[in-house]
């Protein structure tokens, strides 16, 4: 079983007061855990994308909002990071692919937005029949404490075994 660490858009643009412990949290877990894969998210919007066009959001168009936090930043390459314009990883071009490719069957979630783009990464994965973790403790939203909790209740309901 192939297991992959899905940091999921840990950039320069969501890293703020609610989530700046976050970029070195996940680096020390990288270096101290093993893992045949570490792979990347990086939100990039677009003017095609629903956020633009439905919640008429107009930011992360470019560098250096969109870049890899440079924490991590040496763990992302072009062939691990995967550019979305959607909440999860799972709608980027090739990531499917490349789970299937390297035979990927186990997944650990972390990143930025626990509430958004994280749990529909994760809800996305177990859809696809994935052995999934959230890994809670290097999950945060970059709106607050109160998503976090919201999101973690969400989590502990539907994907969590210990919360069922």
């Amino acid at each position: 079983m192939k297991t992959a660490l899905v940091v999921i858009d840990v950039q320069k643009y969501f890293v703020n007061e609610n989530t700046q412990d976050l970029p070195s949290r996940i680096r020390d877990y990288i270096n101290k855990n093993n893992f045949d894969f570490i792979i990347f998210s990086k939100e990039v919007n677009n003017k095609n994308s629903n956020f633009f066009k439905l919640l008429n959001w107009k930011k992360m168009f470019s560098s250096p909002d969109t870049d890899i936090h440079p924490t991590l930043s040496k763990f992302a390459n072009s062939d691990n990071t995967f550019e979305k314009s959607t909440y999860s990883i799972f709608k980027a071009k090739g990531f499917l692919n490349f789970l299937k490719k390297h035979n990927i069957s186990r997944l650990y979630f972390c990143g930025i937005d626990i509430d958004a783009c994280v749990l529909a990464s994760a809800f996305d994965a177990f859809d696809f029949g994935y052995e999934i973790k959230v890994l809670k403790d290097l999950s945060k939203s970059h709106s607050g404490k109160d998503l976090d909790e919201a999101a973690l209740k969400i989590i502990n309901k539907n994907l969590d075994k210990s919360g069922k």
